[in-house]
């Protein structure tokens, strides 16, 4: 009988132990290295004292990038952002940055996700500040490579408007695209997998309506590198 006892408490526990890991929920935490090639628009007056806008290169700087997500059966949410961070420019002046970006979306087939989201840039200087906000549509996919191998794309496409706090109002739209390769690999330590990634990001904001008629371009492009575990 006490034999009996046992082998039915082992069978529960290995049921709950594999209905634990065929849970509809995971948890991804991760970060990804960003070489920011940044160059953006500012405001100056040409030979005849006109208000004019100039593109400014800044110093290639590495920005951290954490990441947050969650997914449940075919649905997803993440979160994501880095902190203000300062850049010199190539002219001697400097400025501070940051970026938020929130995303929900849903998985039309096991490898590609339909995303929505809300994205805010920010940018201090001395005088002319902005901060941009608005809704970004989105797709992402993989394309396995065989093994552990696969590739990985991000798009994104938005329309940006200035918040109440900026300093220079105007629009602008946003696009985004990155392309890579990722490497996961199974463990059974903290995590369930651990995924390497390296890839290309390109952001762009185009503004019509920075200054007139005339055209604003803020561009950020880089390699990247991150690890993202799964739970």
């Amino acid at each position: 009988m006490k034999k009996r006892s046992l082998t039915a408490l082992a069978l529960c526990l290995a049921a709950g132990a594999a209905q634990a890991q065929e849970s509809p929920l995971s948890v991804s935490v991760g970060v990804k290295a960003w070489n920011t090639q940044w160059t953006t628009f500012g405001y100056d007056t040409n030979n005849a004292n006109q208000p004019v806008i100039t593109q400014v290169p800044a110093r290639d700087k590495v920005v951290l990038v954490p990441l947050l997500s969650l997914r449940y059966r075919d649905f997803i949410a993440s979160i994501s952002g880095y902190r203000p961070t300062n850049y010199e420019f190539l002219d001697g002046s400097s400025n501070t940055r940051k970026e938020l970006d929130l995303n929900v979306g849903y998985y039309v087939s096991p490898g590609v996700a339909l995303t929505l989201g809300y994205k805010k840039v920010e940018q201090k200087a001395s005088t002319d500040n902005y901060e941009l906000a608005g809704p970004v549509a989105g797709v992402s996919a993989t394309a396995p490579l065989g093994g552990a191998y696969a590739l990985y794309g991000a798009f994104g496409l938005g329309r940006m408007k200035s918040t109440g706090s900026s300093t220079v109002k105007f629009n602008a739209d946003y696009r985004l695209t990155e392309l890579g390769l990722a490497y996961t690999l199974a463990t059974e330590r903290f995590a369930k997998t651990l995924t390497f990634t390296a890839g290309y990001r390109t952001q762009v904001f185009n503004s019509k309506e920075a200054l007139g008629d005339q055209d604003g371009r803020d561009l950020t492009q880089g390699l990247t590198f991150g690890i993202v575990a799964a739970f």
